[in-house]
């Protein structure tokens, strides 16, 4: 393998390795601010629900944005609107009770995230030590084979992977 190709494939490595944990806090940040948003709409749907101003049936925007969410919780809150005995004031409990849970859920995982971010800054920099390595073999014109180079990109995968499934909070 020629040098230059070397120091690409290395650089290229590195950029991916340190960039991995941004990424993926950024993804987590935006998850969380679209289940913060449908936390407060479950909160002003119970509210109009207690007033009156709305039905017992909760309106399909809301209702495919709590469905993204893929929340567990969501088969019992469906079912309580079905009920025989449903009023809005049952209704506006559910959906009060889910967006309090769920916000709960979001603060947990924030917390979690936080505690975790050290740990991610320091599996991208054990991440980042086999790329330079690399860039530091090129640099003294050492020829890496490609299997090599071929095991560092799988190990790197598997890395990254494995942040990406520690830091991951389940629903």
């Amino acid at each position: 393998m020629t040098t230059e190709l070397t120091s690409l494939a290395a650089v290229a490595l590195l950029a991916f390795v340190l960039a991995w944990p941004v990424v993926l806090a950024g993804w987590r940040r935006a998850v969380n601010r679209e289940a913060s948003a449908v936390a407060a709409a479950l909160d002003e749907f119970a509210a109009d629900t207690r007033r009156g101003g709305r039905g017992v049936e909760m309106d399909a925007a809301l209702a495919a944005r709590v469905a993204r969410l893929r929340l567990p919780e969501l088969g019992a809150f469906r079912l309580a609107p079905t009920l025989p005995n449903a009023t809005p004031d049952l209704v506006a409990d559910a959906s009060a009770r889910l967006a309090s849970r769920l916000r709960r859920r979001i603060a947990f995982e924030r917390k979690m995230l936080a505690r975790t971010a050290s740990g991610r800054r320091r599996g991208a920099i054990a991440g980042a030590v086999p790329p330079v390595v690399l860039l530091a073999l090129a640099g003294t014109g050492t020829r890496v084979p490609w299997t090599a180079l071929a095991l560092l990109v799988v190990a790197q995968g598997i890395g990254c992977w494995l942040q990406a499934r520690i830091t991951q909070v389940a629903p």
